[in-house]
């Protein structure tokens, strides 16, 4: 069940992407259709050669002592890129952390490296994003496996309710009702709609941006078929089926509205960062001794 704390929470992130959304109705990150919406962003995933070469050339060339530590600079910077902060403060962090960590670098050869390191940290938060695509992935299984559930019990319904038709529930039939002679009545059955376990939604964060997200669940089966079953109790199930559903529903939405707001950053940032590197020298042969 949604609480009011998950229903404002997604009006706000609403209201927050409707920002960013332009006049003709569509964001940047593709149509309105959740399926449209991931495989936009995964082509997206997919860094600037110039960017992608920088890393490649880092991990080729520096000594893995030094690369270890650009690599939890770039981790450490993730969030912040992941959150929208300015390019200017980013790269200023990674000016100061970089000259702090390695001795003898001219200028230039700090901003070599600071850029090595927010290529680094792009990277960081696109392999949490992938992350957060397959599990958005697994949750559109889930509630399609919940949808086909909640229509097979419509047909055990229908069955239960075709041997009494005049009673709208099995619960509720009253002897003698059909005009034949009142039978006696059935014992219990074994297997009750109440034993299939509940499902239980639970919020994640991904590992390096702290990006929250609905842990898909696991999804149990039916129990056994059970003609005994009375009615009252296969409706029960499938409200609480579909309640699940409602449920995965708008806390899904909430994952993919802030995995919206983070793509757009993204985008931002990575504009920037491959504009500069563009303008910039081929990297430093002196980075190879001084980064160690």
């Amino acid at each position: 069940m949604i609480t009011a704390k998950h229903a404002a929470a997604l009006a706000a992130l609403s209201a927050l992407v409707a920002l960013a959304v332009p006049a003709g109705g569509q964001s940047r990150s593709g149509g309105s259709n959740p399926d449209d919406r991931l495989g936009t962003w995964e082509k997206q995933l997919v860094l600037p050669q110039k960017v992608s070469g920088r890393l490649t050339w880092a991990q080729r060339r520096l000594k893995p002592s030094g690369l270890r530590k650009l690599e939890k600079m770039g981790r450490t910077l993730a969030p912040a890129v992941a959150a929208g902060t300015g390019f200017p403060s980013l790269r200023d962090q990674a000016e100061r952390e970089v000259a702090a960590s390695f001795a003898g670098l001219s200028q230039m050869d700090i901003s070599e490296t600071t850029f090595i390191v927010l290529s680094m940290a792009t990277k960081d938060m696109d392999d949490d994003i992938r992350m957060i695509m397959a599990e958005i992935k697994a949750m559109n299984a889930a509630k399609q496996k919940l949808r086909d559930m909640t229509k097979e019990l419509d047909g055990w319904i229908s069955q239960e309710m075709a041997k009494h038709p005049r009673s709208e529930d099995i619960d509720n039939e009253k002897p003698g009702a059909s005009g034949t002679k009142a039978r006696a009545p059935r014992p219990a059955p074994k297997a009750t709609a109440s034993s299939v376990r509940r499902i239980t939604l639970e919020t994640k964060a991904s590992p390096t941006i702290h990006l929250e997200y609905v842990k898909t669940p696991v999804i149990p089966p039916l129990p056994p078929r059970n003609p005994g079953l009375p009615v009252s109790g296969l409706k029960s199930l499938q409200d609480d089926l579909k309640s699940t559903l409602d449920g995965m529903n708008e806390m899904s939405e909430m994952t993919s509205l802030r995995l919206q707001m983070t793509m757009d950053r993204r985008s931002k940032f990575i504009q920037t960062l491959s504009n500069i590197m563009k303008k910039m020298s081929t990297t430093q042969e002196a980075l190879v001794q001084n980064i160690k």
